[in-house]
């Protein structure tokens, strides 16, 4: 027996209803509460620790062997995540959900939903059988955890329940998800008509959608378009891990209040960004694909400078002010590698830890991999002389 304490703790069902069921401490009384987490970095953890359970689940050739939302528990002021269901995993391909004991449910996978609906034909013998039931897989666990997580962040039901769906009679459940396995259309679908979502029904999804940044919007379509019959698309933990870790590092928050994904940051016409509410500067180091918002009081992380990209926790860079120059910041390396930073006047310097590189117009600074990430504005902003006090910020 489970010696799991549920206080404290809300369920994955609970959370895609945005509700929970607990005691009022004063009357004794089951009531309905809110059930959101505390934060949008709690959020986010919470869904990187779902998508971790499933990567170290495959690694060991388990799968989970059911569509039950119940299972796993989440900490809303952390996102810290439990699992308390041990009896309902199973080993990859090999166990076959039950027509009789399975729900019919917007979490069951396409492949398993036409299996569970066809009658069975006949074989010539038991191993006939075998070889063509579907079985729980690590494919079908995927496009679990992507209609999980399209709840867990949109709380409005499948991702298929458009007006194609919504306006059409279903005799059953059975029924419904078959025409969702067979004809269902994605209801976020680019250019989608048919499929839209529909208001009163749907408003979560119409008000969150834009909320997140566009790296979520096309996952999810990577998910549902691709991956919705062709199962070896559909994205995978790491997949969905490195997604929730870029999600992560691009949501800023800032001394003044204003919490919010970098889309929301003002764009300048020299290229940087600023606060909405204060004007705070952010100076974008890019490497060409991706970037790093450089400004007072940030941090940078092991997955942004470091060997393991997945380590979003352990700061290894803070913007400070130099100590000798008020009003001129840099990066300090906290870490235990050492950067090189290439100055705007072609001075090569190495970086290790304690000491730092200004963050001037025309900088550019490899950390631990060797990768070049680059400051160059639009406009050219005042050049300044360094000297090597300013090697130490």
């Amino acid at each position: 027996m489970s010696a799991f304490n549920k206080n404290g703790w809300v369920s994955l069902a609970e959370i895609c209803d945005e509700r929970q069921l607990v005691t009022d401490v004063e009357t004794g009384k089951k009531v309905l509460r809110a059930a959101y987490f505390s934060s949008m970095n709690a959020m986010i953890e919470g869904a990187y620790q779902f998508a971790r359970f499933f990567e170290e689940l495959h690694q060991n050739g388990k799968v989970y062997c059911s569509i039950s939302p119940e299972a796993f528990y989440f900490n809303l002021k952390s996102g810290a995540f439990h699992f308390e269901g041990e009896e309902l995993l199973g080993e990859a391909y090999v166990q076959a959900p039950d027509a009789e004991k399975t729900d019919f449910t917007e979490f069951l996978a396409p492949e398993l939903v036409e299996s569970l609906a066809e009658e069975p034909e006949e074989q010539e013998s038991p191993e006939d059988v075998e070889t063509f039931r579907e079985c729980y897989s690590f494919e079908t666990d995927r496009y679990f955890m992507a209609v999980y997580l399209f709840e867990y962040f949109f709380h409005t039901g499948s991702p298929f329940e458009g007006k194609k769906m919504v306006n059409r009679c279903f005799l059953s459940p059975e029924e419904k998800e078959l025409f969702r396995a067979k004809e269902g259309r994605f209801c976020m679908e680019p250019g989608e008509e048919e499929n839209i979502p529909v208001k009163g029904i749907q408003d979560k999804l119409i008000q969150y959608w834009n909320e997140y940044p566009e790296i979520l919007q096309k996952m999810f379509q990577k998910a549902f378009l691709d991956g919705g019959r062709l199962r070896e698309l559909r994205p995978t933990e790491v997949d969905w891990k490195q997604l929730l870790v870029r999600m992560a590092m691009d949501y800023k928050s800032c001394h003044c209040g204003f919490h919010g994904f970098s889309y929301r940051l003002l764009q300048k016409e020299n290229g940087t960004l600023a606060c909405p509410k204060c004007g705070k500067i952010y100076y974008p180091l890019t490497n060409g694909l991706d970037r790093i918002l450089l400004a007072e009081g940030e941090k940078l992380y092991e997955c942004q400078t470091g060997r393991n990209p997945m380590d979003k926790d352990t700061v290894t860079g803070l913007i400070v002010e130099n100590r000798q120059k008020k009003g001129l910041y840099g990066i300090k390396n906290v870490s235990q590698g050492v950067w090189r930073g290439f100055y705007p006047d072609g001075k090569l310097k190495d970086i290790p830890n304690g000491q730092g590189i200004p963050i001037w117009n025309g900088m550019s600074v490899r950390f631990e991999l060797g990768e070049e990430w680059n400051l160059s504005l639009v406009q050219q902003t005042e050049e300044r002389k360094e000297d090597e006090d300013e090697q130490t910020v």
